[in-house]
């Protein structure tokens, strides 16, 4: 029998990670499954990175966020100017360069898309998105039923896993194959916001003989307060956004808030002065 950790979205937030590892451990999780965006928007990258490789987790794919990376180190921001989440991504991304080392930045920047494992028998299909891309709302709660077979199409695998939405959700394919999602560890939203604010979500697959003999959704509680001083002290960009996230649970990084926020502190020179430099 084995107990499979799901960890998803944790986006720099080291103080929800911390408590989630520590939950973890006393549950006597065996092993973890990395589903994509460790890093990004909060402001313990590094701290992530090595706590979750301290795990040697069995599987570790891309996240959106750190394909931003992989296009800045293959040059590929060149008409960014007016699209302001991509000035969000070069800025945020040019902050966790601050605290990653070139080979860890690049490492993430190399992650695999889809990695399908088997644990007691049972396999398992593991992406942050998709299989075929890590980026999009395909996938999101309340998506078409066809949305989720596509998940499993031309695959044996008997269970799907994956992150991006933010969003804890249990589903079934047409064919009665299970679609995972354990939500975020750092950024959790909902649209009842009031039911994650202040809470690191993660997932345990309990797997013994090709069975799923349980799945829990975990809510953990974690000092927000103190991850918010940590984002304060080490001067994070767009933390404004970042700290009303944690403490309401709404989604705050939408177009008009991030045009604001960019303009407030010319982050769009901060963007050129990155992308000049291209010292990743």
């Amino acid at each position: 029998m084995k107990k499979i950790a799901l960890i998803a979205d944790v986006h720099g937030n080291y103080t929800a990670l911390k408590a989630v590892l520590a939950d973890a451990k006393q549950r006597e999780v065996d092993d973890y499954l990395v589903l994509g965006d460790i890093v990004n928007r909060g402001p313990a990258p590094e701290k992530c990175l090595h706590a979750l490789q301290e795990k040697h987790p069995l599987a570790w794919v891309i996240g959106n966020h750190e394909q931003v990376y992989q296009s800045l180190l293959q040059q590929k921001f060149q008409d960014y100017t007016a699209n302001e989440k991509a000035i969000l991504a070069i800025v945020t991304s040019g902050y966790d360069r601050c605290y990653l080392k070139h080979h860890e930045f690049n490492w993430l920047a190399n992650l695999p898309l889809c990695q399908e494992v088997t644990i007691e028998k049972l396999k398992l299909r593991i992406f942050h998105a998709t299989p075929t891309s890590c980026r999009g709302h395909l996938t999101v709660p309340t998506a078409d039923p066809a949305n989720f077979d596509e998940l499993l199409a031309n695959s044996n695998a008997q269970i799907a896993v994956y992150g991006h939405t933010h969003q804890t959700l249990l589903r079934q394919t047409s064919d009665g194959r299970l679609i995972i999602n354990p939500g975020s560890i750092g950024l959790a939203v909902s649209g009842q916001a009031r039911l994650v604010a202040g809470q690191a979500k993660y997932a345990i697959l309990t797997i013994s003989e090709q069975k799923l003999l349980d799945l829990q959704f975990l809510s953990i509680a974690y000092d927000v307060n103190s991850e918010i001083e940590l984002a304060e002290k080490r001067k994070l960009p767009f933390e404004r956004l970042y700290a009303f996230l944690l403490q309401t649970g709404v989604f705050t990084y939408t177009k008009n808030n991030v045009h604001k926020e960019n303009l407030t502190h010319n982050y769009l020179e901060q963007a050129r002065e990155l992308i000049e430099k291209n010292g990743w």
